[in-house]
């Protein structure tokens, strides 16, 4: 235990882990390192000498900063990932497709083409035909309910 005890160990080893920041990103590794640095420099100034408390120190200067910190700098610093819609129902809704087959609301027996290929279909509403422009109101599983496209 006589390694916790040196504040050395601690400032390589957290020197090292604000390093692999760069390796690793996502803003928590920075935060364990500037955790063992600041634990570091508690023992080296002599305020703690216990390992169970310089362990306590780490990991509570740790989450601290991990908590309080990386949301300011990722509001500083926003990602460049972009957030895309990830429900397939939402994308499909409202969009239009062609009947290729005679739709009825009894079944899921009608086809309509759509996203390059072929899908079984119902109507919402009444008998669709073979033909016709027709809007995606909603799914069942991996048959679209579908109603007439209204034209002007």
């Amino acid at each position: 235990m006589e390694y916790l005890q040196n504040y050395l160990y601690w400032l390589i080893a957290g020197g090292v882990l604000v390093l692999l920041e760069f390796f690793m990103p996502g803003l928590v590794v920075v935060f364990l390192g500037l955790g063992a640095l600041l634990t570091g420099g508690v023992i080296y100034l002599g305020w703690i000498h216990n390992p169970f408390y310089i362990l306590l120190c780490f990991l509570l200067a740790s989450i601290a900063m991990l908590a309080k910190l990386r949301g300011l700098i990722l509001r500083l610093y926003p990602s460049d990932i972009e957030k895309s819609e990830t429900d397939e129902e939402a994308l499909v809704v409202g969009q239009e497709a062609h009947a290729i087959s005679h739709i009825t609301a009894h079944d899921f027996s009608g086809r309509i083409r759509f996203a390059g290929t072929t899908w079984s279909a119902r109507s919402v509403e009444s008998d669709i035909h073979q033909g016709a422009t027709v809007e995606i109101v909603g799914r069942e599983n991996i048959h679209y309910l579908v109603r007439r496209l209204k034209t002007n």
